[in-house]
């Protein structure tokens, strides 16, 4: 862990190039709007792609959970040159007794970041700067708390240069384990990885499966759904919410129901349900297996540029011994590797079943800004307050941990209880004296 807050300290010397964002003769207009109501949509998705960024970074996915999840003013920053969207930064903006920038969609996204053309013919770190400079701009001596920013990128680092240009210090904080398994260039190679064990046991389920009903497998349950939407967009929503009903009662008849969070129900439900209703075709994938018509298995990813991301999967119990999780796992990943992905993203989360995948472990970290040059007690007070920060969305995100804590200790104590009052009801049994009192009256 990186942390230059502990104490105040001086500004950095200034980064060399960074006045150029500040320079309007050099070309770079920076633009702030409030609000998602003008957001350049469009642009915003095509600049997503351009970057090779996640889908978790666009506007489809970002607007459906600022407004069911989120917090917070939005602040879009577009940075342009001769009318061209060269970088754009999607922030939330927190009022208080000091305001606190976060990334739009902050706790509800997988990763989040800055986006940037490669092909600007402008340095990343310069337009990174522009975004950021911008915000600040909109918000005086604000805090930022950037969430879910990936380790492995650029972002940390141009981010830390602008810190040291502008007299922020910066705290860096491990965040979250995201784990992809990376696939072959062809099928073949997938299938002959995989064993001839597994590939007879996969045949073997498929069969039984079958044996059930009749069975169909759905690589795409939202076929047709845009087109209906532009002829008939009533028949087009009163079907989708057919679909999440279906979806929903499938997670509520997982073998694990009770303790798995239940991601169609809800503001989580009405968040999925504008995600599927917005997001242009391709740019989500849900599949399913159904027997004698009744959705039995699905699977719901998100495709970006180079990766197709896994967001949440699940199946009825009642199949649980036909393996339809694993079935539509592995078709999933032949799919990909048709559609020329080289990575099946299984998102932030440490779970048992990624690890059995062999995958490839990866890093999220936070990071949070705040001036540094300010006196004593109020720089403390600024990193106790991104420290509460940090600290409240910690025990947040272990809010699924803490109840199972309490429901195995109050189930402890029940049984305890019982056992305690089933003694109470027994007989006393007869006195037994010490045996070193017998052996002594025997002498």
């Amino acid at each position: 862990m990186t942390d230059s807050l502990a104490l105040p300290v001086e500004a950095g010397p200034a980064v060399p190039g960074l006045a150029l964002v500040q320079d309007p003769s050099h070309g770079l207009a920076v633009t702030v709007r409030r609000g998602l109501g003008s957001a350049p949509v469009p642009e915003w998705r095509v600049l997503a792609a351009r970057a090779g960024e996640s889908p978790f970074t666009g506007p489809d996915w970002l607007r459906a959970v600022h407004r069911h999840l989120g917090a917070g003013e939005p602040l879009l920053v577009s940075v342009r040159r001769d009318g061209r969207l060269l970088a754009f930064g999607a922030f939330a903006l927190l009022g208080g007794s000091r305001p606190l920038l976060t990334f739009l969609g902050a706790g509800g996204s997988d990763y989040a970041g800055v986006l940037t053309d490669p092909d600007a013919g402008v340095p990343r770190s310069r337009l990174v700067a522009a975004v950021l400079d911008g915000a600040v701009r909109e918000a005086p001596g604000a805090l930022l708390d950037l969430e879910q920013v990936p380790a492995s990128g650029a972002l940390p680092e141009l981010v830390a240069q602008w810190a040291a240009g502008r007299g922020y210090a910066v705290r860096t904080l491990p965040q979250a384990t995201v784990h992809s398994v990376p696939l072959p260039a062809t099928v073949a190679e997938h299938d002959a990885a995989l064993g001839r064990h597994v590939r007879h046991e996969e045949r073997r389920q498929w069969r039984r499966l079958a044996e059930l009903g009749e069975l169909v497998v759905a690589d795409d349950l939202l076929a047709g759904l845009a087109a209906l939407r532009e002829t008939d967009p009533e028949a087009a929503a009163d079907r989708l919410e057919e679909l999440v009903t279906e979806l929903a009662e499938v997670d509520d008849a997982h073998p694990h129901a009770a303790r798995r969070r239940r991601p169609w129900r809800g503001a989580s439900g009405r968040t999925l349900s504008e995600v599927l209703w917005t997001t242009p075709p391709g740019g989500v994938q849900l599949s399913g297996l159904r027997v004698d018509g009744e959705l039995v298995a699905y699977t719901f990813c998100l495709a970006g540029p180079t990766a197709l991301h896994g967001y949440v999967q699940s199946y009825r119990r009642r199949y649980a011994a036909t393996g339809p999780g694993t079935l539509l796992l592995l078709r999933l990943r032949r799919r990909a590797i048709l559609s020329g992905y080289r990575e099946l993203d299984l998102l932030r989360g440490d779970e048992a079943y990624k690890r059995r995948l062999e995958p490839l472990a990866r890093q999220t970290v936070r990071l949070q800004l705040a001036p540094a040059s300010r006196e004593l007690v109020p720089g403390l007070v600024d990193r106790v307050s991104l420290f509460r920060r940090a600290y409240r969305d910690e025990l947040h995100r272990r809010e699924r941990l803490g109840r199972g804590f309490d429901a195995v200790s109050g189930a402890a104590e029940r049984l305890r209880d019982e056992v305690a009052r089933r003694r109470a009801a027994l007989p006393a049994p007869p006195r037994v004296r010490p045996l070193s009192r017998l052996l002594r009256r025997r002498r």
